[in-house]
């Protein structure tokens, strides 16, 4: 399973509204995360960043959590997402043990 951590923005309005309303979106980013194959890790507010939100889950197909980023932008009250995919300590010692089977070619200079 990859760890994601996705940053959101909400549309203006609905960022005040939901900061009007004290509306907590924990409940529902859960049942969103876990019904797109996921688990939920946390939801926390940002204070300071370039995002408003930061949602961290865990998904082991790309494509399940593909269709929650997708299924958020067509609900129409995020404005941005931006994703970080995290990897292990281990995920980085299988990967350097790979290094030498890839056979990518430098671009000539």
């Amino acid at each position: 399973m990859t760890v994601r951590i996705t940053y959101v923005n909400y549309k203006e309005d609905v960022a005040m509204s939901m900061m009007r309303n004290g509306e907590d979106r924990t409940a529902s980013l859960k049942a969103a995360v876990e019904s797109a194959g996921g688990k939920f890790l946390g939801f926390y507010g940002l204070i300071g960043q370039d995002y408003e939100v930061v949602i961290i889950s865990e998904f082991e197909k790309q494509t399940d959590y593909m269709a929650l980023v997708m299924s958020a932008y067509l609900g129409g009250a995020v404005s941005e997402i931006k994703t970080v995919t995290c990897w292990t300590g281990p995920e980085l010692v299988i990967s350097s043990k790979k290094i030498s089977e890839v056979s990518y070619i430098v671009p000539k200079s």
